[in-house]
């Protein structure tokens, strides 16, 4: 009988302990990890702002980033699996990639040329400047003379093509390009004359003007505008089986995003962000960064890439002047809208970072 009785207790015992760990609160889930490349440029500030601020932790998100000095060297890292996402100009190898079985996709805004907010400034040089170089027509001027650009099939390279067209310039034959210069070296080369034209940050391009080295015909908001100048990729499989995580960081992204447009309007009203900013670009310093607002690039508040700017550089650069795109891809290789179109329908409804 002591037997049974003693038993019995253990058996009401553990009973009690079952149901107090049914009714115990569930351990804390382990954050979802992305890993993402990015480049030290103004036109990732919704995510640097975003990290910073503590808003992919909120959505149960640890962001890893890694620095490269331009977006297509991350590349690689990520189709060998190194990296989920990461910022891609907008460029001729962008299209080459995925024709060539890259598994990435476009599926948000890291930056376009709105008006008002151009990113990027077409200069001459001071000499050419002094002679009555000063408007677009003039830059007819250029024929026969060198005009450099940091990439083949940049952005920059798009919209030093697209002025020097709208002057009556074959952009194919009447200059004489010069590619693969870092772009703070093409501003000391505008400087000494070794270069007479050139499309660059536009930090790079005020701080020419301010010094006599060159000065600005255009920014990029006027040559072409609201054109995408990066994009935010990522890895295919990586973006259909983690959707709802990927939706997740998006809603903290569009914050992000938010509060950087406010910011470049207005830079005086969070102090924080102009130091945000410092830390994760190459121009350091916050008073640098105030000093050209609202110039930093604009982030599509609803997270979606120009489509339509990106499909029609694809077209210029398989087209009339240049071949540099031999295989076009569509839309549908190209983009991944859904993220951008369910964060955003979750970010006004739920208003999650409403104070």
């Amino acid at each position: 009988m002591k037997f049974l009785k003693s038993m019995s207790l253990l058996a009401a015992a553990a009973v009690s302990a079952m149901g107090v760990m049914s009714f115990a609160a569930p351990a804390a889930r382990a954050n979802d990890v992305i890993r993402i490349g990015y480049g030290p440029f103004l036109s990732g500030g919704g995510l640097f702002i975003a990290k910073e601020k503590g808003y992919f932790e909120k959505m149960g998100i640890t962001v890893e980033l890694r620095r490269f000095d331009d977006g297509s060297l991350a590349v690689p890292a990520m189709i060998a699996g190194e990296l989920e996402l990461t910022n891609l100009p907008a460029a001729a190898n962008l299209f080459n990639s995925i024709a060539k079985g890259a598994p990435i996709a476009v599926f948000a805004d890291w930056g376009n040329n709105r008006p008002g907010h151009g990113y990027t400034a077409f200069l001459v040089s001071q000499k050419l400047y002094d002679e009555g170089v000063r408007t677009i027509p003039d830059l007819a001027k250029l024929k026969g003379k060198k005009v450099g650009v940091s990439a083949l099939g940049s952005i920059n390279h798009y919209n030093a093509a697209q002025i020097l067209m709208k002057a009556g310039l074959n952009p194919a034959k009447d200059v004489q390009w010069i590619f693969n210069v870092p772009q703070p070296d093409l501003m000391k080369m505008l400087g000494q004359g070794q270069v007479e034209g050139s499309d660059l940050s536009y930090n790079l391009a005020a701080f020419a003007k301010a010094n006599k080295m060159g000065q600005i015909i255009a920014n990029g908001d006027e040559i072409a505008p609201n054109f995408q100048i990066a994009a935010f990729a990522g890895r295919k499989d990586f973006l259909t089986q983690k959707h709802d995580v990927m939706v997740r960081f998006m809603v903290a992204y569009l914050q992000g995003i938010k509060e950087f447009d406010a910011a470049a309007d207005a830079p005086d009203k969070d102090p924080q962000i102009l130091d945000i900013l410092a830390k994760y670009t190459t121009l350091n310093k916050p008073e640098l960064i105030k000093q050209i607002a609202p110039h930093w690039a604009y982030l599509n508040e609803d997270g979606m890439p120009q489509i339509d700017s990106i499909m029609q550089m694809q077209d210029f650069w398989s087209g009339e002047y240049f071949q540099y795109v031999k295989t076009k891809v569509t839309r549908e290789q190209l983009f991944d809208l859904s993220i951008a179109k369910e964060a955003k329908a979750k970010f006004d409804k739920e208003k999650p970072f409403a104070k």
